[in-house]
């Protein structure tokens, strides 16, 4: 089996062509986000006009002094002619910067929107989302994808807006001079125009999945540098190197082709212009030439002149046009996440309800990840407020599905969970998750100080108060031998403690938000034996009339809880106190004594939190 196989296959299935009607229901998609800067874009398009205006004038000028002052000698009209010419071109060139500045401005806070419904929208996303989504392509969704809505952004409205008013003010000028020269002027550079349109269209898609491949082999590279150990382990070098250089090859295969369409249509562009040109001075010369023609030498440049401006605008929409073929599969990809249904949300008659007991029951839960596979069968039972349970079972039993049910991080099938008597969908999602502290298994801390990431929960909360939590969860003294305490800085997923410190941080973390109901999820499988006994004796202390749910693999742990849980497949086997259970000689006395017959119990003398 080949490592690489995957990263292939995504490569393999980048498309290069783009559907036209997904492409109009992007753009009106973008447009809604325009209506709030409505104002802005009237700024904008009035200035594409006076642009426009002033961007004619300067051809006109030099016609004029080409015309009046060095063919007819009339001099005095050359220094207001010169001055009219620069009043024309520095005004220009002013609008053209405010003009620039805006648009910029106005996409960035239309960049800025986007952006904020996607985030929002990820907060809000049910943790099933985060089951089968890559992180990775959030991220680049987030960045790469935006950042090519943001180059159409920056340009987009100018670019029309001046390409029409170009066209429409430098036509209306020349077409009442001469008719004909019109024409001959304005074929060349439709025929330019379509060719970089042609261009723009077939390489710019070609460009996307270059770009979609890079930020695949980066990620793919940074993959294999973080599993190297493991890689030389295993002796895969050559084969993860052989993956390597068969994205690589698709890359250099796709950036040749776009320069074969590159090299086709870019020379021929300027070439039809440079001939449309000749054929302007051609035509034009021999008008002049003729006794009754009106064109003058003045108006053959202006001719000529205009040509090429009429180009310009017109080679800038067919960027354009390209632009927005990367522009269009990028927001697509970032539409797909924002609309993306959240599953789990308040329903109308939720409130902000206060957990004043922490009595929790299950009425016939049925619950799974996939409808048709349930995790979870027919799950009844009632936890008495202050009551701590313990959850035991095997890999795949269930346990921690179970527990993720109260706090609503998915919902449930069938059946209702309800806490203090009222069903958990009745509390808008905040209110209960701000009321049930959970301890995952997977821990977590992010960048930033040691009291930031106690704080975390209570962002609010005292330095006495978080000093307080990690005395109970056992980490203070270790913090305080670090050279800044509390403000210590933590490196990326809390890289700088061991896997037990991190642990006891995250339940200093739980225990800071004062929870009513708290979850342990298999919280204490990093931390050493004795350790564990006084984390176990502090959270006794500081959960004393909470409800809590522990999941655990110790006896210390399972054995001090009111009762236990035994999950099977989804189903509860056994529930009763320990010694209950053991009486039964079912299958809790099997674990007990296979597994845990030989751990000692001995727990160490309370220690009292100042």
């Amino acid at each position: 089996m080949s490592v690489a196989k995957p990263t292939l296959e995504y490569v393999k299935t980048i498309k290069t062509t783009a559907d036209f009607q997904r492409t109009i229901t992007a753009f009106k998609r973008l447009l809604r986000y325009h209506k709030p800067y409505a104002a802005f874009f009237a700024v904008i398009v009035g200035l594409a006009a006076l642009k426009s205006y002033l961007f004619a004038l300067e051809p006109l000028f030099t016609a004029e002094i080409i015309d009046q002052v060095i063919t007819q000698g009339n001099y005095n009209l050359l220094e207001p002619l010169v001055i009219d010419l620069v009043l024309a071109v520095g005004g220009y060139a002013l609008l053209n910067y405010v003009a620039t500045y805006s648009q910029a401005y106005v996409a960035q806070l239309i960049e800025r929107h986007i952006r904020s419904d996607y985030y929002k929208s990820l907060q809000g996303k049910p943790f099933k989302f985060y089951d089968s989504t890559q992180v990775g392509d959030l991220v680049s969704r987030a960045t790469l994808d935006l950042q090519q809505v943001e180059q159409f952004l920056n340009s987009w409205t100018g670019t029309v807006a001046t390409s029409i008013f170009s066209a429409v003010i430098m036509l209306a000028i020349m077409f009442p001079i001469n008719a004909t020269m019109t024409l001959v002027a304005v074929v060349p550079v439709a025929i330019s125009f379509y060719l970089n349109s042609k261009l723009f269209v077939s390489t710019m898609p070609l460009f996307r999945k270059m770009q979609l491949i890079l930020g695949r082999l980066g990620s793919y590279i940074q993959q294999n540098i973080l599993g190297m150990k493991v890689v030389r382990i295993f002796r895969r070098e050559h084969e993860l190197e052989d993956g390597f250089k068969q994205v690589e090859n698709i890359y250099v295969d796709t950036a040749i082709h776009a320069g074969r369409i590159q090299s086709k249509y870019l020379p021929s562009a300027p070439t039809i212009l440079t001939l449309g040109i000749t054929i302007i001075y051609l035509y034009g010369g021999n008008l002049i030439a003729s006794p009754n023609s009106t064109l003058t030498l003045g108006g053959l440049f202006m001719f000529a002149t205009y040509m090429l401006r009429l180009a310009q605008p017109l080679r800038d929409v067919s960027l354009l046009i390209g632009m927005w073929i990367n522009a269009s599969a990028g927001l697509e990809r970032v539409i797909e996440i924002i609309d993306a249904p959240s599953e789990v949300r308040d329903s109308t008659e939720a409130k902000d309800i206060h957990i004043r007991n922490g009595l929790v029951e299950f009425r016939n839960v049925t619950f799974g990840y996939d409808r048709n596979k349930p995790v979870l069968r027919n799950i009844s039972f009632i936890i008495e407020p202050g009551e701590r349970i313990a959850i035991l079972g095997a890999t795949g039993s269930g346990k921690t599905s179970l527990v993720y049910l109260i706090p609503r991080f998915y919902d449930v099938d069938s059946g209702e969970i309800s806490i203090d008597g009222l069903r958990i969908d009745r509390y808008r999602l905040a209110s209960l998750r701000r009321q049930v502290g959970m301890v995952m298994q997977d821990v977590f801390t992010f960048s930033g100080s040691i009291a930031d990431n106690i704080a975390f929960g209570r962002p609010e909360a005292t330095m006495n108060e978080i000093i307080v939590a990690a005395k109970l969860a056992r980490i203070h003294d270790f913090i305080m031998t670090l050279p800044n305490g509390y403000d210590t800085l933590l490196g990326e997923r809390g890289v700088d403690l061991s896997g037990g410190q991190r642990q006891r941080l995250t339940i200093a973390r739980a225990i800071l938000t004062d929870p009513r109901i708290l979850i342990l999820d298999d919280s204490l499988s990093f931390v050493d034996a004795n350790t564990e006994r006084e984390i176990q004796i502090a959270i006794d202390e500081a959960m004393e009339g909470r409800t809590c749910f522990i999941i655990a693999q110790r006896l210390s742990t399972i054995k001090n809880a009111n009762r236990i849980m035994v999950l099977d497949d989804g189903e509860i086997l056994e529930f009763g106190t320990h010694e209950q259970l053991l009486a039964r000689n079912g299958v809790y006395r099997r674990i007990y004594e296979t597994q845990f017959l030989e751990e000692t119990t001995v727990l160490p003398q309370k220690i009292e939190v100042k």
